[in-house]
């Protein structure tokens, strides 16, 4: 935390400073000759960690832990946005060279609205450090300093129109891994699903030595004298690799009175040396009272189908989800002795 906050301080300096030594710089003209035109990254993957910084405070610290990015230290970051920035610093290159009056006007600009990016490798030495401005009129090109360069650059990526900047900068919710459920199935010990008004449709997976066991919940339902069918508890295992909600509700007015309701269905999952996750699933419309389906992976209501899902999640995070998206979880037990 204190790294981050000297880091943020330095940007904050580094800001003015940018500006003053722009401003004794010759101009060189369009070609480039002289300076450091790398603004580019052609190994994506040594980088393990990206602080993005703009002098308004707000900052943004990206950092890769066990295979899995982090936003701040406390959320996962949305693999859709890693994406998006390394393909920028892979594949961005210089446009053109703008004039000493252009370029004065960028430094103005950068130094009051700029972002600055910094990007490490595992031993946190500098891969590449530089300042992302505004577009250019036209819209095709965005103004970009390497960091200890005395000339902005007009950056794009050929074959592809727009600015840069939006690939670095976002909203603070607009970062975070939407997903209710990310699990490497393998990793994945044991798995409850529990319809509290449908006890003899729960049912539990647990992984014993090579091999998966599947049983009833509650007594009320009898252990099925069939042997579960591996290969179906092996793609129902599949499923909870990644299952993305529609949004965060972490602010709606109705999370805790909704979350004190009795739960369509609740589902917890347990892997080794990995923290346990419940998830608990009430259609949007809470009115509605619950049956399992005729038809295995879809859910109705006695008042029409269910499209949405509010969901409570161990994690902490209140979110909407679809219907077409987590439908195939619900599943009744004797699904997997068919």
């Amino acid at each position: 935390m204190k790294k981050t906050i000297l880091l943020l301080i330095l940007f904050l300096i580094l800001g003015g400073g940018t500006y003053l030594y722009i401003q004794q710089a010759p101009d060189k003209g369009s070609s480039g000759k002289g300076w450091d035109t790398t603004l580019t990254v052609d190994d994506t993957d040594k980088i393990q960690r990206i602080f993005i910084a703009k002098k308004t405070g707000v900052s943004y610290n990206l950092e890769k832990k066990k295979g899995v990015w982090y936003v701040n230290n406390e959320y996962r970051v949305r693999p859709a946005k890693i994406k998006y920035i390394f393909d920028a610093l892979k594949r961005q290159r210089v446009k053109f060279i703008p004039n000493k009056g252009a370029s004065e006007n960028a430094v103005k600009s950068i130094a009051s609205t700029g972002i600055k990016v910094e990007t490490y490798d595992a031993d946190g030495n500098t891969v590449l450090n530089f300042y992302v401005g505004g577009m250019t009129s036209d819209e095709r090109g965005t103004y970009m300093i390497k960091e200890g360069s005395n000339q902005p650059f007009v950056m794009h990526i050929p074959s592809w129109e727009g600015g840069l900047r939006v690939r670095f900068w976002d909203k603070a919710e607009n970062w975070r891994d939407r997903a209710v459920l990310r699990w490497d199935p393998s990793h994945i010990e044991y798995l409850k699903v529990d319809y509290p008004r449908n006890k003899s449709q729960s049912f539990e997976i647990t992984k014993e030595a090579n091999a998966y066991q599947v049983r009833p919940v509650y007594e009320v339902t009898g252990v099925s004298k069939k042997t579960a069918n591996p290969a179906a508890i092996q793609e129902y295992l599949k499923l909870y690799k990644s299952k993305v909600s529609e949004n965060f509700l972490n602010d709606f007015p109705a999370r805790d009175s909704i979350g004190n309701l009795v739960p369509f269905c609740e589902i917890t999952v347990k892997g080794k040396n990995l923290e346990d996750q419940t998830v608990s699933f009430f259609p949007e419309r809470i009115d509605m009272e619950y049956e399992m389906p005729n038809v295995p992976g879809r859910v109705l209501a006695n008042k029409g189908s269910v499209e949405r899902y509010y969901v409570k999640n161990s994690y902490g995070d209140f979110q909407l989800v679809q219907q077409i998206v987590f439908g195939k979880l619900f599943v009744p037990y004797s699904y997997f002795f068919r």
